[in-house]
């Protein structure tokens, strides 16, 4: 892939990314009560931190399963709990399970917002080569959950 076609893939992500985020948030505040849909939407929109808050609670309707950073080395899963668990929580309840907004469209945004979340993990963290070598870690995850999930057609 060249570093062109890269640059647009990014830009294509933050954009769904963005444009997905607000609407959640602006059907979510308007409306009083949040269908489960914009719920989960909101929910996987915050940082992973105030995700875990909410999520040992467990409301309903949700899927609240995971299998944390499964198939990644054990420092990495330890790292990137969190993302792990709210990424999962995208999968089971949008995608898969409740099936709230199965499309690529919303399958990219939850990956999308799995990449921000590691790289949130990276920067709180780590700083010079020890943030940058979390960075790359994050990316590699990023890419796996892109090429070895199938897609939401």
């Amino acid at each position: 892939m060249s570093q062109r076609s890269s640059v647009r893939r990014l830009a294509l992500l933050l954009l769904a990314s963005a444009v997905i985020t607000l609407a959640a948030l602006a059907v979510a505040a308007t409306s009083g009560a949040a269908t489960p849909r914009e719920r989960a939407l909101e929910l996987v929109a915050m940082t992973h931190e105030s995700f875990a808050a909410i999520a040992r609670g467990r409301p309903a309707p949700f899927d609240w399963s995971t299998d944390g950073c499964s198939r990644t080395p054990h420092s990495w899963a330890r790292r990137f709990e969190g993302p792990c668990r709210q990424h999962d929580f995208g999968y089971r309840n949008i995608g898969r399970g409740l099936r709230l907004w199965r499309s690529e469209v919303a399958r990219l945004w939850i990956d999308g917002r799995f990449l921000t979340e590691l790289r949130r993990v990276c920067a709180a963290r780590f700083t010079g080569v020890p943030l940058t070598s979390c960075r790359a870690q994050a990316g590699a995850m990023h890419i796996a959950v892109r090429v070895f999930n199938a897609p939401w057609s």
